[in-house]
């Protein structure tokens, strides 16, 4: 983590969410209804599904965060994987709505009238959420949470889909109507695009796929600057969430005593610690080697 105050912010992420995402249901929903933007009323929609996987985030944060035990040996990290396929469905209904309910307008010729006060709507919607996606994005990298990075780009679809939204509206106050279902429709397919992939994503480290290989190089390095240690054999690492699981193999002098052996371990992990700069769950394995072969 860089820096301790990065804690403390990643906690707030789920009020501040909360709190935002009241503010822009409220915000859009009573400026489209008084705006007449058929485009600014949808976004609201988008911002009540925003806040309910919010409340998702949060509880898949909290189970993640309980210790490993009998029942689950590996600790539950990889129910923050299952939480962001959870936040990305219910981002793809809403995407298939958007999608929908653009096209209906416009092969149904549906005459949309907005004034001023949605283009304001739409215009804070675009500050608010972008802020929330930065504050989101920044702190679910520090501290290796998918869950919290899903929510984080889930507020920035929301920045283009209110953009969106503040197109059509200056489009629709210009006369031309269709440009509102029209940017709809392309934010519900940008949409639908992040979903796809993002759940695609979240599936393969729920498989256990292995951290980028650059990951693992850097590994492999550190441990080769640390005293004693000869060789790396192997390394093995998986996604637990915001812990990266390592097994990692090195090999030291045969003439090594035990107790040499486990400061070697000692300062082994350490320096992986330093290197990965996240939450690690590290095992080192010693085996013997001769010298001569390293």
């Amino acid at each position: 983590m860089k820096y301790k105050a990065c804690e403390k912010c990643a906690r707030s992420v789920g009020l501040v969410n909360i709190a935002g995402n009241i503010m822009m249901v409220a915000l859009k929903a009573y400026l489209g209804v008084v705006g007449g933007s058929k485009g600014l009323i949808a976004d609201a929609v988008h911002s009540v599904a925003d806040l309910l996987a919010t409340f998702v985030m949060i509880l898949g944060m909290r189970i993640s965060a309980q210790e490993p035990d009998e029942d689950y040996p590996d600790g539950y990290g990889k129910s923050e994987y299952m939480v962001a396929i959870a936040i990305y469905v219910f981002l793809f209904i809403i995407g298939l709505y958007i999608t929908h309910d653009g096209f209906v307008t416009i092969v149904e010729k549906k005459m949309v009238h907005p004034c001023w006060f949605a283009l304001w709507g739409a215009f804070f919607a675009i500050v608010i959420n972008e802020l929330m996606f930065r504050q989101s994005v920044c702190a679910g990298s520090q501290i290796g949470s998918p869950s919290m990075i899903a929510k984080a780009w889930e507020s920035r679809s929301d920045v283009y889909s209110s953009i969106a939204v503040l197109v059509g509206i200056i489009g629709a106050m210009m006369g031309f109507s269709f440009m509102d279902p029209l940017a709809a429709i392309v934010v519900g397919l940008v949409i639908l695009k992040l979903c796809v992939e993002s759940i695609y994503e979240s599936s393969l480290k729920l498989m256990d796929e292995a951290p980028d290989q650059e990951v693992l190089d850097e590994i492999k390095k550190v441990l080769g600057g640390v005293q004693d240690v000869l060789t790396v054999r192997k390394v093995l690492a998986r996604e637990l969430g915001p812990t990266l699981e390592l097994k990692i193999w090195v090999g030291v002098s045969a003439d090594l005593s035990m107790t040499q052996g486990e400061v070697v371990k000692k300062q082994a992990a350490l320096a992986v610690d330093e290197a990965i700069k996240r939450k690690t769950r590290t095992t080192i394995t010693l085996y013997p080697v001769e010298e001569h072969s390293s």
